[in-house]
């Protein structure tokens, strides 16, 4: 991952420019990469809280919640899983309105800072018992079928041209079932479209979704957009193995062996490499991985 200097990233984000954007002209990509979305995110850290707080963000994320509870209530998962949690703005108001919640809660995201942010936000809003972990989408370091169902909401958004990537790695990891929210091409209006484009946000999920062999059992508007430019669709995907009951499993994002609990880090004993725990927090990039292979030997 390359590296780039955050004083600068912070000055560009409080011009308003677009950090991904800018990092994609530095590195002459066509799509976004995960370095530009984890700048980028990293740099709206808190803000997400900060909107929250103000009385239209509140009553669209209790929308939000109230809808996607539902949803869930039906489904009745043992275990969940948002994936690209953020700031856990979305999952707070879920846990307040599932009608059974699950035994086991798991969020990851890309950036450390946002979830700092969001164990806060889940502390405040008396829901603390989430496993918050660094992760990537394409990389998800838990093991196959291991979370009864997995969410999104707006998370693959920005992972425009890894569309099959990404989803068959959530597909890999849920259980029986995988909710998307995200922002919908084929709803969009004509300038919203031309707005997807330009900041290279992810189309054709549901026909990508059928040329991984999962049609999805439901494609439908979104109701709860914060910006009518970016309106989202729900999609859920039924899948027919049956998730286990127990806890769910960490595993190395570099060769998905299993991980095993150290006072300051997870190690694998196959790929020798051993993740950090900073804060609390379990990261689990590739990114994170320090070579490490003789750690059992002391």
């Amino acid at each position: 991952m390359s590296k780039y200097d955050v004083r600068e990233i912070r000055r560009l984000y409080d011009r308003g420019e677009n950090i991904v954007s800018w990092i994609k002209a530095q590195e002459n990509a066509a799509n976004p990469s995960s370095t530009a979305i984890l700048y980028s995110y990293d740099a709206q850290a808190g803000t997400y809280i900060s909107h929250v707080e103000t009385s239209d963000g509140r009553e669209l994320r209790e929308r939000i919640g109230e809808r996607l509870g539902a949803i869930l209530s039906e489904i009745a998962p043992l275990s969940l899983l948002e994936a690209g949690v953020g700031e856990a703005t979305s999952l707070a108001p879920v846990l307040r309105h599932i009608r059974s919640k699950p035994r086991h809660v798991l969020g990851f995201d890309l950036s450390l800072s946002r979830l700092l942010f969001a164990r806060e936000y889940l502390r405040r809003n008396e829901t603390p018992d989430v496993e918050l972990f660094t992760g990537d989408l394409e990389r998800i370091p838990l093991a196959s079928a291991s979370v009864d169902a997995v969410v999104t909401i707006h998370a693959v958004e920005p992972n425009g041209g890894r569309e099959e990537a990404i989803l068959s790695e959530l597909l890999r990891v849920a259980g029986r079932y995988l909710v998307l929210i995200e922002p919908s091409y084929e709803f969009a209006s004509a300038e919203a479209r031309a707005r997807m484009e330009r900041l290279g946000y992810v189309r054709a999920l549901p026909e990508t979704l059928t040329r991984l062999g999962y049609e999805p059992r439901k494609v439908e508007r979104w109701p709860h957009n914060s910006n009518p430019l970016n309106e989202a669709a729900l999609i859920v995907v039924e899948k027919t193995t049956a998730t286990s009951e127990s806890q769910p499993q960490f595993v190395s994002p570099l060769s998905g062996g299993s991980l095993a609990r150290r006072p300051d880090c997870w190690f694998c004993a196959e790929d020798g490499h051993a993740f950090p725990i900073i804060s609390g927090i379990p990261c689990l990039t590739t990114d994170n991985a320090v070579l490490a292979s003789k750690l059992n030997a002391l």
